[in-house]
């Protein structure tokens, strides 16, 4: 029989090396398509479980304000610890810290155990509570957080250059102090401090407390009834970052202080004024300069946890994070919101404030993403051609025309990089003749406007009006509009404010910082010891015949404050930003003398009163028939 066999030729159905080839080039390539992708999707879970975490923490904080009828305070500091009062000053924070905010509410979000190992009668840093204090909890770590880790806890010197060391778990999550001034110098002639801190301390009873306009203090608590603000409006919570060596406080989640667990005074009014703010002397904090020397500042710098070389204090810490462009906040009501490290820092400000009306935020998430507000439109009158060279209304203002000009608005940056919102020197061009008031107005004209009435002879008749809002600024100038129907009156602009201030000079105001014994020009910004309020007119005039330019009261202008203005603004006239949430706020022909001139302590919402803020006019004719009185 024949048998017929299949061929022995073998019809292979594998794959050749080029197919080979060609699926490895294929893979990769999606793989590396795919690998952006993947690492997003992690770090949105991560960005997840962080603002979960924050969630149960405000929870924690409403179920303490159920049963306490406040919220808890940001930290108990022990007034018997030192025999100073000067709480705020004392480098032995493991003497004087007790609870903070995150021990008092552990048995509302579930960790009593945890709770009842602190001995809440003796300080953070005995060994009583060495087992509580330094133990890892995951709901308190963001999880993008690289340098939150169990073997990277903080460790505390108190006497430096000893190898004595207080150990604490790290932590990522703060409560927000607030965003005022972080300076404790009351306000005055001096400077006014914008939102100003406050500080109450006395010694029969022993007594310290320290607050801002944040939801929490130093042995201090507000409710939900102090909260002006929405309570979807205003921060409870937000992120802070582990520090980036053991010498590094911040993110330190059993310590009552500023950037342990408290975000403070980094708002307008000073140099951390946003979220992941990398200017070099951001954070103010203790042992700061050891930690540059150890670290070293270029690489705290790259690390993106810039701080202040040489502050040795704990005073101003702003919301830090790994996330990619911004941080977790969390609301008093709960909620969670990202917030773009380019938010304006005018909205970051009153974010945080208690304060804040809640109408102003109405809008705010609208402009969350905006971190440059258009220009504002000039609405001055065409008939400024014709304006007499000395005027005096109704209510005794006296006014006098300054001739329309041109100069060099702002300080040089002079490549120091300052990041300073009084840099760069631009020109300015104010292109009409204006009236502006002599003197700042005064109690007496204010009560005018208001049908109300202060004698003559009464000693604050002639005072400069002080602790107004803005807004009531701007009624008194449309009230005295109204009675004087000819003339349009509005705040001056600060590029007019300035040109006044400078009195047509070229050249850089000779200040000294201590007063001179024969000094009596009553100039006060900046200048030790500060002058009190005093009577318009005391001092002599500038040489456009205008009164307390650089000293007496300081005085709101127009213009909404923003930081990146002096870069974008035009030069002709300009109006400042279309919107804003802070007032700009004028004292001096910069905003101050020295390193303060750099920064922004005058500046504050437009809704706050400061003893030592008030304001002039200008007068705008609206009628070309107004004549000379000369």
């Amino acid at each position: 029989m024949k048998v017929y066999q299949k061929s022995l030729r073998i019809h292979r159905n594998g794959m050749s090396r080029l197919d080979v080839v060609i699926v490895v080039l294929v893979l990769t390539l999606l793989v590396s398509l795919a690998s952006p992708w993947v690492l997003r999707l992690r770090e949105q879970a991560r960005q997840t479980a962080c603002a979960n975490n924050m969630k149960q923490l405000v929870a924690g904080m409403r179920a303490y304000h159920d049963t306490h009828a406040s919220l808890p305070p940001a930290a108990v500091w022990d007034v018997n610890a030192t025999y100073s009062l000067a709480l705020h000053e004392s480098d032995r924070v493991e003497r004087i810290s007790r609870e903070n905010w995150l021990q008092l509410i552990l048995p509302q979000i579930g960790e009593s155990d945890l709770a009842a190992q602190f001995d809440s009668t003796v300080p953070i840093g005995h060994v009583n509570n060495e087992q509580a204090r330094t133990t890892w909890v995951g709901e308190f770590k963001c999880p993008s957080d690289t340098f939150h880790r169990e073997d990277s806890p903080h460790h505390f010197y108190p006497v430096v250059g000893e190898d004595q060391y207080i150990e604490f778990a790290r932590g990522n999550y703060a409560i927000n102090g607030g965003t005022h001034n972080y300076e404790l110098t009351p306000p005055s002639t001096q400077g006014p401090q914008g939102d100003f801190c406050h500080l109450v301390m006395s010694e029969e009873p022993r007594r310290y407390e320290m607050w801002g306009n944040g939801i929490a203090g130093i042995n201090k608590s507000f409710s939900f009834d102090d909260i002006t603000n929405g309570q979807s409006t205003t921060i409870a919570l937000e992120e802070i970052r582990s520090g980036v060596h053991e010498l590094d406080p911040r993110g330190v989640w059993a310590l009552g202080q500023v950037g342990g667990s408290i975000t403070w005074g980094h708002g307008v009014n000073g140099d951390t004024f946003s979220p992941n703010n990398q200017d070099f002397r951001a954070d103010d904090i203790l042992r700061a300069k050891e930690l540059h020397q150890a670290v070293g500042s270029d690489q705290i710098e790259a690390l993106g946890m810039p701080t202040c070389s040489y502050v040795d204090r704990n005073q101003q810490s702003t919301a830090r994070s790994m996330h990619q462009g911004g941080v977790n906040v969390a609301f008093v009501d709960g909620s969670v919101k990202f917030i773009s490290d380019n938010i304006d820092p005018g909205l970051w400000h009153v974010l945080h404030s208690r304060e804040t009306p809640p109408e102003e935020l109405s809008d705010w998430e609208l402009l969350a993403d905006m971190s440059n507000f258009a220009e504002a439109s000039t609405t001055r009158r065409s008939s400024l051609m014709d304006i007499p060279h000395t005027y005096t209304n109704s209510f005794g203002m006296k006014f006098v025309r300054i001739p329309a000009g041109t100069y060099e608005m702002g300080l040089a940056n002079n490549d120091r990089n300052l990041g300073s919102p009084i840099c760069p020197t631009h020109e300015v061009e104010i292109s009409r003749d204006f009236l502006i008031s002599i003197y700042e107005v005064t109690h007496e004209q204010f009560a005018m406007a208001e049908n109300q009435e202060i004698e003559s002879a009464s000693d604050i008749a002639t005072l400069p009006i002080t602790n107004v809002t803005w807004y009531e600024a701007q009624t008194f100038c449309e009230r005295i509009s109204k009675a004087n129907p000819n003339f349009l009156y509005r705040l001056p602009t600060e590029a007019e404010w300035e040109y006044v201030c400078r009195g047509g000079s070229t050249e850089p105001y000779d200040w000294n910082l201590t007063r001179q014994p024969n000094d009596q020009s009553g100039d006060a910004a900046g200048i030790t010891p500060w002058l009190p309020l005093t009577p318009v007119g005391n001092y002599p005039s500038n040489t456009y015949g205008v009164y307390d330019m650089r000293g007496n009261a300081w005085e709101w202008t127009h213009d909404w404050f923003d930081r990146d203005y002096y870069q974008r603004s035009r030069k002709t006239n300009p109006f400042g930003p279309e919107l804003g949430f802070i007032k700009v706020v004028r004292g001096s022909d910069w905003r101050f003398i020295g390193e303060p001139c750099l920064l922004d302590y005058p500046m504050q919402p437009p809704w706050k009163k400061n003893p030592f803020v008030g304001f002039r006019v200008v007068c705008e004719p609206t009628d070309s028939s107004l004549e000379d009185p000369k």
